[in-house]
């Protein structure tokens, strides 16, 4: 994945900005100064909303001055420097809010009578606010810590994330942004701090920040769909330099993270762009629990914060200047879903990797899903992804399959897998009664056995295997029913690791995935010789790892579909007819959530595979894709199903 974030001693190696102030209007922009050379003068503070018996928690700002804050004697209050009103009386801390259009937030909060999290809608009509309850998540016998929600421009949604007291952070969606309807689906559920103050989110870099009080600060990748990769950002002393406690935290509309130490009653800013610390030390007798802070304009900011000595709110000013949003040079990207989804896999971990797909002859219906637990072997499936099938004959890697009327079985089917238990090839029939068998084993040389896929011609059925080394080696199978062997007929190199590979029987052409560069090409016969040809760079299209790849046949084009794992998305090629061929861009997607269907998107692909091949259901064929995080709920990983009429919506 390309989520990424400096360790610590990176962080903290660069230098501290800190702010010299006298006042709250006449600060000095931060500029970089040594550790020892700090000077710092305390910012005035000015009380803020109701002060008598507020137990207050956390503020979020509204705009036009007004803000949001939490209280646990009063419940959940709208206040701006001369008034304020009760929106719903109770017991409540830790606010998030997402902004869904100019006049509708949704609004997150602990409701500390139920110990769970109550989402609201927050409607402004005329000059006055609305409340509105949509649903409630309960984390299971455990007292909710925090709760920040995330606007996921990928899948329309918006989900929240709550860590609880058992050092777990759940993730749900509880808003379609597309439907406009509010949702309770649970998504994931993770280890992340002992004992959270606090967390916010940072929707345009998808990072969810998590405080914990005695230790610091730490990013975790907000996208279910990719690896949480926690890493800190900021820790206190000795282990770093911030100050402690930890306070609760929140992220202004420019991507900066606020968040605050009770010691020295310090605030601190973080940069993500710049991986940079401003810092500001406020003026009095407090204990700073919490920050939030609105952009006033580019320079400035304002914070409303609580003193947990009083309970009350106080606000300040600060110069800071706004981060502005990075450049960035991205392909555009289609969103698209999928129809159904295979059984997971028997435990957690990396265990699914390769799909294939075998059509029954005499009935649609009845055509296999294959797909191979490296863990176990080979698993079948249904059209509908229902698990038919295991055959637990090693680990199994790539698996593909030929259906030609030159294999002499019953079903004029091979099927053949890369075992990486026994360094060899692992051949599979289909039999009359619609059942996998398995054949026998065709030993390699390879130091190691990695990826595979297969080619047939007049010339005989063959099966293409790499090892990590980018050695590929080419092995013709022959025989007849459960009498079958393999002979090695040629060898070429790519320059390093590969794994996914795929042939075009009818061109003789093969097409290979160097993980780490991009996309080769070399004739598919024996003959062809042993010098592949580079045809496509990783770039901003392509991202690596390059990995798993197919040839979709259309009526009039052929497309190379190919798994974009570093980036969770697939692209297309349009591949030309030529004798040697060349490849030209032809679309970018990613599968995201099916929320009406519950089933998750698909991230870190290794293997994939397609069918032109009309199916129920699947007029124009479809895609398999494996789910490296397979979510909604959290469960060991599976196979996503797409119909290719989605995958069309990409083709530009």
């Amino acid at each position: 994945m390309n989520f990424k974030l400096s360790t610590i001693s990176t962080v903290l190696s660069s230098a501290l900005l800190v702010t010299a102030l006298s006042g709250c209007t006449s600060n000095e922009e931060p500029s970089s100064q040594s550790n020892a050379a700090m000077v710092q003068a305390a910012i005035a503070v000015e009380k803020f909303g109701p002060q008598q018996n507020m137990q207050g928690s956390q503020a979020a700002a509204l705009g036009n001055n007004q803000w949001l804050i939490a209280s646990e004697s009063q419940g959940l209050l709208v206040t701006d420097k001369d008034q304020s009103s009760v929106l719903l009386a109770g017991n409540f801390e830790s606010i998030s809010l997402k902004k869904i259009t100019e006049q509708q937030f949704l609004l997150a909060s602990l409701d500390n009578n139920q110990d769970n999290v109550a989402i609201f809608k927050l409607l402004k009509t005329d000059s006055s606010w609305q409340l509105t309850e949509l649903t409630r998540i309960s984390p299971p016998q455990a007292q909710p810590d925090a709760v920040c929600l995330f606007k996921n421009d990928n899948n329309a949604t918006v989900s929240a994330f709550v860590p609880d007291v058992r050092g777990l952070i759940s993730e749900t969606i509880i808003y379609d942004l597309a439907s406009k309807q509010a949702k309770n689906i649970a998504v994931r559920e993770f280890s992340a701090v002992t004992e959270a103050s606090g967390c916010a989110v940072n929707d345009e870099t998808k990072t969810l920040y998590v405080g914990e009080a005695e230790l610091g600060v730490w990013a975790i990748n907000a996208d279910a769909e990719s690896d949480a990769n926690k890493q800190p950002v900021a820790l206190v002393e000795p282990y770093g330099e911030l100050k402690a406690e930890i306070g609760a935290l929140s992220v202004s509309d420019d991507g900066t993270l606020w968040l605050t130490a009770t010691d020295n009653n310090e605030v601190y800013a973080y940069n993500a762009q710049t991986e940079k610390l401003s810092q500001w030390s406020l003026n009095g007798e407090l204990a700073i629990e919490s920050v939030a802070a609105e952009l006033i304009n580019n320079e400035q900011a304002q914070l409303v914060l609580i003193d947990d000595e009083t309970g009350a709110y106080i606000t300040t000013k600060v110069n800071y200047t706004a981060q502005t949003a990075a450049s960035q040079n991205k392909a555009a990207m289609t969103h698209i879903t999928a129809s159904a989804q295979t059984t997971p896999v028997a435990a957690f971990g990396d265990a699914a990797d390769d799909p294939a797909i075998w059509i029954n002859p005499q009935d649609a219906k009845n055509s296999l899903i294959l797909g191979t637990d490296k863990r176990r072997g080979l698993m079948v499936y249904d059209l509908d992804g229902n698990k038919i099938q295991s055959l637990n004959v090693g680990r199994l890697n790539n698996v593909d399959v030929r259906q030609h009327q030159g294999i002499n079985n019953q079903t004029n089917t091979w099927i053949t897998a890369s075992n990486r238990t026994l360094n060899s090839i692992s051949v599979f029939t289909v039999d009359n009664d619609n059942k996998v068998q398995h054949v026998t084993e065709v030993a390699t040389n390879l130091a190691e056995i990695y990826g595979m896929c297969m080619y047939s011609s007049d010339s005989g059925h063959y099966v293409y295997v790499n090892d990590k080394s980018g050695l590929f080696q080419q092995y013709k199978l022959t025989g007849e029913q459960n009498n079958v062997s393999g002979e090695l007929v040629r060898e070429f190199t790519l320059p390093s690791q590969p794994e996914g590979c795929t042939a075009d029987d009818k061109l003789g052409q093969l097409f290979a995935g160097e993980e780490d560069q991009g996309i080769w090409y070399i004739g598919a016969e024996p003959t062809a010789g042993n010098s592949p040809v580079m045809l496509q760079g990783v770039n901003e299209q392509l991202v690596a790892d390059v990995e798993g790849m197919e040839i979709y046949h259309g009526d009039d084009e052929r497309y190379l579909v190919v798994s974009s794992q570093g980036d969770n998305s697939y692209v297309l090629y349009n591949i030309s007819d030529d004798t040697q061929p060349s490849l030209s861009f032809a679309g970018k997607f990613n599968v995201i959530a099916n929320l009406d269907k519950g089933i998750d998107g698909a991230g870190e692909t290794d293997g994939l595979t397609v069918t032109s091949k009309a199916l129920p259901g699947y007029p124009e064929g479809m895609l398999i894709v494996q789910d490296g995080y397979n979510r909604m709920p959290l469960q060991p990983q599976n196979f996503k199903i797409v119909d290719w009429r989605e995958v069309k919506k990409a083709i530009k």
